[in-house]
């Protein structure tokens, strides 16, 4: 049997599922005024994360005993991403900036957690070499 969930993390499920359906609702609006307003369109994506956020955050255990754990925690900074991408498009646009400039905010935080993870990856193989990372120099 399963340990009970925390207050706060209850707290966070709900708050995630109650901004997801507001977001859903608020860019449905919009659509029904422009089916072709393509920030409303990623707003229902936006608002669909964060009730999937709010569920697979609620789902990480306490204890980190399991390889389980750690998919679950990968999942949830995915969609972390995810969140923080069409966010970023739907308050550009909503700034009333171009397409290109959204595309750009919103692909900015994942290409950045891309190079880090790949930076991160180049110092682990050097450290497992033996190699001086260069700082010395």
């Amino acid at each position: 049997m399963s340990a009970p969930r925390s207050r706060a993390s209850l707290i966070v499920l709900l708050t995630a599922v109650i901004a997801g359906c507001a977001i859903v609702v608020f860019a449905v609006r919009a659509l029904l005024r422009d089916p072709s307003d393509d920030a409303a369109w990623v707003a229902v994506l936006l608002g669909v994360l964060f009730v999937a956020w709010g569920i697979a955050f609620d789902r990480i255990p306490d204890d980190d005993d399991d390889d389980d754990d750690h998919d679950r925690r990968r999942v949830t900074g995915v969609l972390s991403t995810a969140m923080a991408a069409t966010g970023a498009y739907v308050v550009i646009r909503a700034i009333g900036r171009p397409v290109d400039t959204a595309l750009v905010g919103a692909l900015t935080w994942p290409a950045w957690r891309l190079v880090n993870r790949f930076l991160d990856g180049v110092i682990r193989r050097r450290e497992a070499r033996g190699e001086p990372d260069g700082a010395a120099d």
